[in-house]
């Protein structure tokens, strides 16, 4: 509600409490929980709240449904608890008013009227954006759409990228096993390794020594898209947070790599490895035809990791979609003329959007000469890369690989 990421407002509430692994994750559970059923939480709320609400009293009534609807804990048990914190902290009045209202909404959900309309319907029982709901039927179909929709809701596993320099996935996975965390093997590529938590993975020293680090699996075929070899000058031009810099390090630690992002705070532990320099692609300070390879990781609507992120899906308008699009046709445009002739571009986005993907790379065909390569070898399709969450099973992605003729 105040425009943050979820991931970052819970570490520094973290930061300030002494809290068990265990209570940490009870409480990530039941936020992000709350955040992806925010639409139907607000729908049931609604039938029985008449008036304004103060946020603290609302998320109140959102955290104790969410509990009984969601986490299929005791009625009686959430109800008595919220109603005794309730009455410690905002005073009985209100204690009274959540009894009454959780009491209703829990005995009376399933009475009431559903909208008629499909897509209306679908977006309060799947908890999404009307019009998010509408553009995925447009192209998938509503079946198709609603397997979406439930793959975003779950929720996520998490991959790690293992430095096979220095321990075989076999190692890792073994050890990660024996101290109790759920995994299994990546499909695409040998360095992943998916856990179902990551609490008791952040804490592990193999963490710590930099063995593994938590990028999704689609993600990590970026670096093999580039292919990176000795000598090699390479351009990685929107590179924070750094970890496809690090993973093209550790691909090929003889080659030549630039960092360059407007924001170079979390790419200074590279500093010794790569060159960084703070700024802008659109803008670029590089000669021409100066770089082998550049790798541009776009921003953009970010809808393909709405399962990790599930407060992307009310950030997010319709008009952002095309404007990421235009904004990112802009920025390979920029960076075209910094690379030489024969060398590749590679062009990545956490989206599976048409516009800031196959749009792109055709809106591209009309002042740029290059040919496609298959980014990556089987199972990658005709020319691109494309992982669709309700298919794959893994975050929403895109990834070209341009070849410059001339």
């Amino acid at each position: 509600e105040e425009g943050g990421f979820l991931d970052e407002s819970a570490d520094g509430y973290f930061s300030r409490l002494t809290l068990s692994d265990q209570q940490k994750a009870i409480v990530y559970e039941m936020s992000s929980g709350v955040i992806r059923q925010k639409a139907y939480l607000d729908w049931l709320v609604a039938h029985f709240v008449k008036r304004e609400m103060k946020p603290e009293v609302r998320h109140l009534l959102w955290v104790a449904l969410f509990q009984v609807l969601f986490m299929k804990k005791a009625f009686y048990h959430v109800v008595n608890e919220t109603v005794d914190f309730a009455k410690r902290h905002h005073g009985r009045p209100i204690a009274n008013f959540l009894n009454a209202v959780l009491r209703r909404a829990l005995a009376e959900k399933d009475c009431l009227p559903m909208p008629e309309e499909p897509l209306e319907r679908m977006a309060i029982e799947c908890s999404f954006p009307e019009w998010m709901i509408r553009r995925w039927a447009g192209q998938f179909g509503l079946e198709k759409t609603r397997n979406l929709l439930s793959i975003l809701n779950t929720e996520p596993e998490f991959c790690l990228r293992i430095d096979l320099n220095r321990m075989s996935r076999e190692q890792v996975d073994a050890h990660l096993q024996s101290r109790g965390v759920e995994t299994r093997l990546g499909s695409l590529l040998p360095s992943a390794l998916y856990v179902r938590r990551l609490g008791p993975v952040l804490s592990d020293p193999l963490f710590r020594e930099g063995i593994f680090r938590v990028q999704d699996e689609s993600s990590q075929a970026v670096a093999h898209a580039v292919d990176p070899t000795d000598g090699m000058l390479i351009l990685d031009a929107a590179a924070e947070p750094g970890t496809k810099t690090e993973h093209l390090m550790q691909l090929c630690p003889a080659a030549r790599i630039v960092a360059m992002d407007l924001h170079v705070s979390k790419l200074r532990p590279l500093a010794p490895w790569v060159l960084l320099l703070r700024g802008d692609a659109v803008r670029n300070p590089f000669k021409k035809q100066v770089f082998d390879s550049i790798l541009l990781d776009a921003p953009c609507s970010s809808l393909g990791v709405i399962r990790k992120h599930p407060e992307i899906k009310w950030r997010r308008r319709e008009g952002d979609v095309p404007m990421f699009a235009t904004y990112q046709v802009g920025m390979v445009q920029a960076l075209w003329e910094n690379l030489k002739p024969g060398g590749h571009f590679v062009y990545s986005v956490c989206s599976f959007e048409p516009e800031e993907t196959v749009d792109v790379i055709e809106r591209l065909r009309q002042y740029l000469d290059f040919s496609l390569e298959e980014p990556l070898p089987s199972p990658a399709t005709e020319r691109f890369h494309f992982s669709l969450p309700h298919l794959t099973g893994s975050d929403g992605f895109f990834l070209a690989r341009l070849k410059k003729e001339s």
